[in-house]
């Protein structure tokens, strides 16, 4: 068995035993896999991503949860393609999330709400 499905085994038998990784053991287990990655960028991302929501932040009481989870995508410079396949919804819909948010954050373009969660993404980054 190669050492990918060796991991995804054991991780799926703990997860039959329903015991949970802390954050500190799921980061180390992702930033072992940037070494082999062939995309060491994505690991990069999921990183800054988990890091993120382990601080239990949302931007602002006026977004919905989905929405704070879609804004802090497009601060990690996820297109709306992807975060449509990470999230398993369709385009559509991200851009009707996008829509929602810059009218409850009375920004002025879909310009101004990238410019925000990125700024927002890498203040967080440097917390």
């Amino acid at each position: 068995m190669n050492s990918t499905l060796e991991i995804i085994s054991n991780i799926e038998r703990i997860s039959l035993k329903n015991q949970k990784l802390s954050t500190e053991q799921t980061l180390k287990i992702i930033t072992a896999y940037r070494a082999i990655s062939d995309d060491p960028e994505l690991i990069d991302k999921i990183i800054h991503l988990i890091k993120m929501y382990s601080k239990q932040e949302q931007y602002s009481k006026l977004l919905s949860p989905r929405q704070n989870q879609i804004f802090n995508l497009i601060g990690l410079d996820f297109s709306s393609k992807e975060i449509a396949d990470m999230l398993v919804i369709s385009e559509a819909t991200v851009s009707t999330h996008r829509k929602n948010m810059i009218k409850k954050l009375q920004l002025s373009g879909s310009g101004a709400l990238l410019k925000m969660a990125y700024s927002y993404s890498n203040k967080k980054e440097l917390d």
